[in-house]
């Protein structure tokens, strides 16, 4: 059986941890509950918090897993409520691309700013055998209840909070890297394309969901105050995965829409022209 503590290492010193996971070169003491490995180090990724509502969750919801769903569902609602119909089209023809590049997915499976574990569930929705997943995300109580709605206690997946820019995860871990708009979520994506590049075994690849905006856009502006451009304008993804080392890099736009107006969405801003992309490289 698979020993998820046999890959991680401290993110600020890159050395192992102890069984009881501290790390014995700069005394850090990490933690686990809930079933997630919180592996964030405050010295390097405290300034990333005010990207994300670090929301406690209430531990009824996590205890009983029919409550966390309709709190979900509820949300899930209220967003989609929003959404344009050229919108949902142009998600639609997303996921039906991203759907068919997961049937060639195996071994070990690294999902990047997991989430509300859009991209895990298709995934485990491609019926995969014989495959290891860790799901990552800097926001450890969303990935609580990300685990206990979608799968609860399953020996194949794992949870690690970890920020994206200094991964808890040992070179040359994983045979796939996916995410649902990773590198838009995450500040200094260069950082990031190197980070993954590091975790990668050679040959190994990258199966990304994203959205592109265009320069000078309101858009644009927002992601440059939060520190996420070089996440959504597409020379920049392009050029910071080569700079990283990988090869075969390609992208490609499924779809175009209008963004709408969406009080869960700080980018992209309404009445600005999304691009659907996947993304796709390899070590």
């Amino acid at each position: 059986m698979f020993d998820i503590k046999s890959i991680l290492m401290c993110p600020k010193c890159q050395c192992e941890l102890t069984t009881d996971l501290k790390c014995e070169s700069c005394g850090n003491q990490y933690s686990q509950k809930h079933g997630v490995y919180n592996l964030i180090s405050l010295d390097l990724s405290g300034e990333q918090e005010f990207l994300y509502k670090r929301e406690i969750p209430d531990d009824i919801n996590l205890i009983f897993p029919d409550e966390e769903k309709k709190r979900y569902e509820k949300i899930t609602q209220e967003y989609y409520s929003c959404i344009n119909r050229e919108t949902k089209e142009a998600e639609e023809k997303q996921d039906e691309f991203i759907t068919e590049l997961l049937k060639s997915v195996s071994g070990m499976i690294c999902d990047l700013a997991t989430g509300g574990g859009n991209m895990l569930q298709k995934i485990l929705d491609s019926k995969k055998e014989n495959v290891t997943i860790v799901c990552t995300d800097i926001n450890e109580f969303e990935l609580m209840r990300t685990r206990v709605r979608r799968n609860g206690d399953t020996d194949f997946i794992n949870y690690i909070a970890t920020d994206g820019r200094y991964l808890s995860l040992k070179e040359n871990s994983f045979d796939y890297i996916t995410s649902f708009g990773g590198f838009g979520n995450i500040p200094d994506g260069d950082r990031v394309a190197k980070e993954i590049y590091r975790i990668l075994k050679p040959n190994g690849k990258i199966i990304i969901k994203g959205s592109y905006v265009e320069k000078k856009s309101k858009s644009f502006e927002l992601a440059k105050s939060v520190g996420v451009e070089h996440g959504v304008i597409e020379e920049y993804i392009l050029q910071d995965l080569q700079d990283a080392g990988f090869r075969n890099i390609k992208s490609t736009v499924v779809a175009e829409a209008i963004w709408a107006e969406n009080p869960y969405d700080l980018i992209p801003a309404a009445g600005d022209n999304q691009k659907f992309c996947i993304i796709e490289a390899e070590k």
